[in-house]
C-alpha cells in the first residue's frame, strides 16, 4: 500500500508527464561537474552524495536535465545543494520539483539559451486530486489511504514551507500559475505548467541567474506539452 501511495504522489505532485518513468536516471562525474539526467529519485541522489564526497574539493556545479520527481527526493537534493553552495546548470529543461527546489536552492544558476525552467505546482492545492484518486480505490482501502495521504501531505507541506523560508524564496512560486487569471491555460490540454521571466524570478527572490549566449528564448517541450508565462506584474 505504501508503495502505491508513493507512486501516486510522485505522479500527482512532481513526476514526469513528459518522459518514460521507467528510464533510469543517469548520474556521473565529468571533469569538475556532476551530471544528473532523469527523474529525481533517492537512489540517484545517493550517487550524487557519494560522488561529491569523493571529489569535494573539485566540484562546484551540477548539470541537470530533469522532469521532476517525488517532493522529498527533490527536497533532499535541494537541501544538499544549498548546504554545499553548489551551482546549477540547465542545458535543456528543469521541470516541476526540479524547478521548485533544485533551481531555487542553487547558488549560481546558468541556463542555456533555449532551456526551459517549468513549474506546475507544489504541495498546496492537491486535495481535489487526492479525493479523486481515493474514489478510484476499493471501498475497503479508502480510509487507510486517506489517512496516509493526509499524513504525507501535512509533513511534506511543512517541509516545503521550511525550505523556502530557509532559502528566502517566496512559496508563491509554486502557485502563481494556478490563479484564476491563468485558468484557461490550466484547463487547456496543451499546457502543463508555467514559467517566469528572469526578472520575474528575480522578483520572487531567485538571484544569480546567467544565460549562456543570451537572450534567453526558451524552447517548449512540444505542441502538446507547453508552459505559459506568468507575467511580472502578477508577482508581488
Amino acid at each position: 500500500m505504501l508503495k502505491v501511495l508513493k507512486c501516486f504522489l510522485s505522479i500527482l505532485l512532481f513526476a514526469s508527464t513528459f518522459a518514460a518513468a521507467s528510464e533510469e536516471t543517469q548520474v556521473y562525474l565529468e571533469g569538475n561537474k556532476i551530471y544528473y539526467q532523469g527523474q529525481l529519485t533517492q537512489s540517484a541522489n545517493e550517487k550524487v552524495f557519494k560522488i561529491y564526497k569523493e571529489n569535494k574539493n573539485n566540484i562546484k556545479w551540477i548539470s541537470i536535465k530533469s522532469t521532476g520527481g517525488e517532493v522529498n527526493a527533490g527536497l533532499d537534493l535541494a537541501e544538499f545543494i544549498n548546504e554545499n553552495d553548489l551551482n546549477i546548470e540547465v542545458t535543456e529543461y528543469c521541470l516541476s520539483s526540479c524547478a521548485n527546489y533544485i533551481f531555487t536552492a542553487a547558488n549560481e544558476k546558468l541556463i542555456a539559451k533555449n532551456a526551459l525552467i517549468g513549474f506546475h505546482g507544489g504541495t498546496t492545492g492537491m486535495d481535489a486530486s487526492v479525493a479523486e484518486f481515493i474514489n478510484t480505490l476499493p471501498e475497503s482501502e479508502r480510509e487507510i489511504t486517506r489517512k496516509k495521504l493526509v499524513e504525507y501531505g501535512v509533513a511534506t507541506s511543512k517541509r516545503e514551507a521550511d525550505f523556502f523560508k530557509k532559502i528566502n524564496i517566496t512559496r508563491d512560486i509554486t502557485t502563481l500559475g494556478q490563479s484564476d487569471k491563468y485558468k484557461t491555460y490550466a484547463e487547456a490540454e496543451d499546457y502543463v505548467g508555467w514559467y517566469y521571466s528572469i526578472s520575474g524570478l528575480n522578483k520572487l527572490g531567485i538571484k544569480n541567474i546567467s544565460v549562456l549566449n543570451p537572450p534567453w528564448t526558451l524552447k517548449q517541450l512540444s505542441e502538446k506539452s507547453q508552459f505559459f508565462k506568468v507575467e511580472d506584474s502578477d508577482i508581488q
